[in-house]
């Protein structure tokens, strides 16, 4: 009886063991990925990526930036919708800062697009605004496409009578 319960014993230990076989207490030497890494996948030779290529304008001049969307008819109209989405709770409705909800919260307020300062912009100037931001604005970059952006600033411009 006692050397039945020894062999079970022994055969419970042997099988222990083995599965413990490749355990590695350090975790950093890990083959798939480091410790707080997501795996690293390549992508399949050959591939091309689906997700659109964004143009960093931080870098650029935005006084020699031109709207290619110049002429479009349209444009004004999908930039006042666009307006309304992600500036009129800033700037207003008039772009002059007055009858928002949260204008009076910042310090400094939010600028005015009909001020001095707004209206010496150019139209480049603008778009890279509405793309990085500036004093208490954030920048929309990753919430607007380049098209969008364009949109938005053709509707400033009207806002502005130019």
């Amino acid at each position: 009886m006692i050397r039945r319960q020894l062999t079970s014993a022994a055969l419970a230990a042997l099988v222990a063991l083995a599965g413990c076989e490749n355990y590695d207490l350090d975790l950093h030497d890990q083959a798939l990925h480091r410790v707080q890494e997501a795996p690293r996948f390549l992508p399949p030779q050959g591939s091309v990526t689906v997700s659109e290529k964004r143009v960093n304008y931080a870098a650029v001049d935005g006084a020699t930036l031109i709207n290619p969307l110049e002429g479009d008819a349209q444009r004004v109209e999908k930039g006042k919708k666009l307006y309304e989405i992600f500036c009129i709770a800033c700037h207003g409705p008039a772009g002059d800062t007055k009858n928002t909800p949260v204008a009076d919260k910042f310090d400094p307020r939010p600028a005015n697009l009909l001020g001095d300062v707004v209206m010496a912009l150019t139209e480049g100037e603008i778009f890279q605004r509405v793309l990085d931001g500036g004093g208490v604005m954030p920048g929309y970059r990753y919430e607007v496409s380049d098209e969008e952006a364009w949109q938005i600033t053709s509707y400033v411009l009207k806002l502005q009578n130019r």
